[in-house]
């Protein structure tokens, strides 16, 4: 077996998961990618990596992505386990944030939405969590960074569903506490605005940086989670989002 640590990350193709991607294969790490375009494909050959289609959703298709990591490389480090906005968005923009005045459609929302973010938010972590465990604990160790939302704290009608997400932090915890003694971690990353989403003018000098985050600090901080640098890191929720989230925590 190679030496050389083996990352999967999901949802690689573009914005957060193709950063981390390029940040973490220029540290030495050999990349094994999914997304559900082929472009993960290119990705990974330009990286000198691997990939294969699929969705975050379907236990398939990521019981054949880590089959495929220890295919090649026969060992799996680390996982990053990104994913995209799940249904149930909002178009509310603007309006009073609070009372029978406010706009959204919280309500209405069915219940097949709310399912299907449930497994893109917290199913594909726990599903990729089964499969890596086992493999990790026979190495002796790894790390899971799963790339929640700062709007899991701080919940906005804009991306109602996103509220399923704290279900993965308080996961992330009783991971933590259980496959800790087995030097397994797992820690959730909770990005704010981030550069590759269109952001309003008002919305970034609402922010204490006055700037959305940049895709490669998201990729640093991520590269910082899954070495052994933060070896004393884990069941915790880490944002990086400019300094945006008010409460104290």
């Amino acid at each position: 077996m190679s030496e050389q640590k083996t990352v999967i990350i999901t949802a690689a193709s573009r914005g957060i998961g193709g950063a981390c991607s390029r940040m973490l294969a220029a540290k030495g790490w050999r990349v094994v990618l999914m997304s559900t375009s082929q472009d993960c494909e290119t990705l990974a050959a330009e990286l000198g990596g691997f990939a294969r289609r699929g969705s975050v959703t379907d236990t398939a298709d990521l019981a054949a992505l880590v089959d495929l990591a220890m295919e090649k490389t026969g060992r799996v480090d680390a996982v990053v386990a990104n994913t995209g906005h799940g249904p149930g968005l909002s178009d509310v923009k603007v309006g009073p944030a609070y009372g029978p005045d406010s706009p959204g459609h919280l309500l209405d929302i069915d219940d097949a939405d709310w399912y299907a973010a449930l497994d893109m938010y917290v199913m594909n972590v726990i599903r990729l969590a089964r499969l890596v465990t086992p493999i990790m604990m026979r190495q002796g160790g790894g790390a899971i960074v799963a790339v929640s939302s700062k709007i899991a704290v701080e919940p906005k009608a804009t991306y109602p569903t996103s509220v399923l997400r704290l279900g993965l932090h308080a996961f992330a915890k009783l991971y933590a506490d259980r496959y800790g003694r087995a030097g397994i971690r797992m820690n959730c990353l909770l990005p704010g605005l981030v550069e590759n989403w269109p952001v309003p003018d008002a919305a970034l000098q609402a922010l204490p940086l006055g700037r959305a985050v940049k895709l490669n600090e998201i990729a640093e901080t991520v590269a910082f989670l899954v070495s052994d640098a933060a070896g004393g890191v884990t069941g915790q929720s880490i944002l990086v989002d400019g300094g945006s989230a008010r409460g104290v925590r």
